[in-house]
């Protein structure tokens, strides 16, 4: 075969060959990903979520650092603060993935592009080893129409469902001249957050006296904590100085429904109050009866009134300053045991009991500021027995790696008793030394880099 004959084979090999490795190299850095969850078409003032997803492999030393981006025209929020853990294959490379959605809401119609936004974070390029790392949000692309009948196309109030509903605090037709009357109206808006609800309007008949009070904003959420619509309650307080009838207005709401493509109404029906007169005193029908003669002043009698409150107060006060000093004493002894090393520590064997690797976490951060013992991993070199250290290094590993890294979950039972353990030969070594810590806070900067090599990953949270 001649040279000329073969090259077309090894162009196809060279290419091959540089998929390969760019596949290769994809696989072993991290990435982002930013899904467009809402169906089209998205309508003006309709609020839209966007998950976006952050890869790294191995598994994250430090949680990604979501920033709440600006994106003109629209208002963001990322309703719900907690992020959710992910698992993916990328070309054989396994991925540990955090998730967070975004609720952005557009004003107006037109085309909206992310913002190139960075998120920084940590992760075990190397398994056990810190690496820093960043992603640039992707750049996700959506459309937003104008709302049919709106006003030169502006955002109108737009949601899944909208449900006003009334409420009073009295029968509004058993009413008496200079008695008040409260109107609560409840605003129940589906895929809407509280703050896009606009204000309803109280209107007042002439000669009552109108009173707003401020709106109580709050979200509607399952049993497990998904939020399902916004709430805003708005309350009015109507004076009636003058008896007669009056008509309080209707309160409505005008929407878009993005499901039928329509206008709806949420209305708060018009309500009659009727205001009787207000009772008159019975005119009097015999002329006032003399007053009584005034007796002579007992000067003993209120000598001895005077002595006895004198002596009431007295009581009172030393009542009051024992039991003062009681609810101070008590408050510092309380206040002393919990901030103790030994209630830290039992927090750690609770959540060893209860198989709670969250709470756990939480537990063995707090008592390892508290007591000094930064990092961990150095104090579990020092103190704890092989099988302990075993123990914490598979609790580790479930908690950040990968889905293949680990097999089963921690035997956090195992871990308790050993970490009790190290614990009582810790707290003998320092009493054997003449004291515990030094401080009841860790130094803000420790020398981790004179530290010998850590056996375990740092501690992170999500």
């Amino acid at each position: 075969m001649t040279a000329l004959a073969a090259l077309p084979r090894l162009i196809i090999w060279l290419l091959g060959l540089s998929l390969w490795l760019a596949g290769t190299a994809f696989a072993a850095n991290p990435f982002a990903r930013a899904t467009l969850t809402t169906k089209a078409p998205i309508y003006a003032g309709q609020q839209i979520e966007v998950d976006v997803d952050v890869f790294v492999p191995n598994y994250f030393l430090s949680p990604p650092q979501f920033p709440l981006f600006d994106l003109p025209g629209t208002v963001v929020t990322m309703p719900d603060e907690r992020g959710m853990n992910l698992n993916e294959t990328v070309n054989g490379e396994a991925f540990s993935g955090i998730r967070k959605t975004y609720a952005i809401t557009p004003q107006a119609a037109g085309d909206y592009v992310l913002p190139p936004a960075v998120i920084p974070f940590g992760y075990a390029a190397v398994p056990g080893q810190m690496s820093k790392g960043q992603v640039t949000l992707p750049s996700l692309k959506f459309t937003v129409e104008a709302v049919p009948q709106g006003a030169g196309g502006e955002a109108g109030v737009t949601a899944g469902e909208i449900t006003l509903t009334q409420s009073f605090d009295r029968d509004p037709a058993g009413l008496k001249a200079g008695d008040a009357l409260v109107r609560t109206i409840t605003i129940r808006a589906a895929g809407l957050a509280p703050m896009m609800i606009p204000e309803p309007t109280f209107d007042a008949p002439a000669d009552v006296q109108l009173y707003r009070h401020d709106p109580v904003l709050s979200e509607e959420r399952t049993s497990r904590g998904d939020i399902t619509a916004g709430l805003r309650k708005d309350v009015a307080t109507y004076v009636f100085a003058k008896p007669g009838t009056y008509a309080l207005p209707a309160i409505s709401l005008p929407w878009f429904d993005p499901a039928s493509g329509s206008m709806q109404t949420a209305e708060a029906a018009r309500v009659t109050v009727n205001v009787n007169a207000a009772p008159t005193a019975a005119p009097a029908l015999a002329p006032p009866a003399p007053p009584p003669a005034e007796e002579p002043f007992d000067w003993l009698w209120w000598l001895g009134v005077a002595a006895s409150i004198a002596a009431l107060a007295a009581l009172i006060q030393l009542a009051a300053n024992l039991f003062g000093r009681l609810e101070t004493w008590l408050e510092t002894a309380l206040e002393q045991r919990a901030q103790s090393e030994a209630t830290a520590f039992r927090h750690v064997l609770d959540a060893c009991r209860d198989h709670d690797p969250t709470r756990l976490e939480t537990a063995l951060d707090h008592w390892s500021r508290r007591t000094g013992n930064t990092p961990l991993s150095r104090w579990l070199d020092s103190f704890a027995d092989p099988a302990t250290a075993d123990a914490f290094a598979d609790y580790r590993r479930s908690r950040y790696g990968s889905s293949s890294s680990h097999q089963g979950g921690p035997d956090l039972l195992r871990l308790r008793s050993g970490l009790n353990v190290a614990r009582q030969r810790w707290l003998a070594e320092t009493s054997a030394d003449g004291g515990g810590p030094t401080s009841d806070l860790p130094d803000l900067n420790p020398g981790l880099e004179a530290a010998p090599p850590r056996r375990f990953g740092a501690v992170g949270r999500t």
